[in-house]
């Protein structure tokens, strides 16, 4: 059992900024070192496209897609969950969704478990499961699944994502999620 977590964005890209300021790419990365404790306390083999604000790769966005589907690829993992937050021009705009390449197979199993989870954890706006076209669910061997976790552009959920309890939430949805995809259990209590 490997899972790739893939925190959004990250060094060169900000990813979506919030009305104050908070940057996409720190709550994706945070959110995602947590959900890998977790997972690896359950006896998931967790690997991750980055650790830090660092990235390795070209400050080019095809390049970076690539190098985020060559990561996964290379280490065999089994699924494969690049973790976001949604904007958009509409500040009111909120919720959480969850998507995968297809409607159908592992890759749609795995968003419909992780948009449950999410959704169940945090309490916002179920806006779905949905397919796109997205490079890394297309170039990733493995089912593959981009979650949005809430709005950044939308002041109260940039509130939310800007506070450690609820990014923990967060990370605990998507590790359940993982377990649950890959028949494991969660630990009760993050190891420390």
């Amino acid at each position: 059992m490997r899972v790739c977590l893939d925190p959004g964005h990250g060094g060169y890209d900000p990813g979506a900024v919030g009305p104050t300021g908070l940057k996409e790419k720190e709550v994706t990365l945070a959110v995602a070192i947590e959900a890998g404790v977790f997972l690896q306390g359950a006896g998931v083999d967790v690997v991750l496209t980055r650790t830090s604000d660092r990235v390795p790769w070209p400050a080019e966005v095809n390049q970076d897609l690539a190098a985020r589907c060559k990561i996964a690829n290379r280490a065999r993992a089994d699924l494969f969950v690049s973790i976001h937050c949604n904007s958009a021009t509409n500040p009111v705009a909120r919720g959480t969704e969850t998507y995968s390449f297809s409607a159908t197979g592992r890759g749609a199993e795995a968003a419909k478990i992780v948009q449950a989870k999410l959704v169940g954890a945090l309490g916002l706006r179920d806006r779905g499961v949905k397919t796109a076209n997205f490079y890394v669910l297309r170039h990733t061997n493995m089912p593959a699944v981009l979650t949005e976790l809430a709005f950044i552009s939308n002041p109260d959920e940039e509130q939310l994502l800007r506070q450690p309890g609820f990014r923990s939430k967060a990370a605990r949805a998507i590790a359940e999620a993982v377990a649950d995809y890959f028949g494991a259990t969660l630990p009760d209590t993050k190891p420390t």
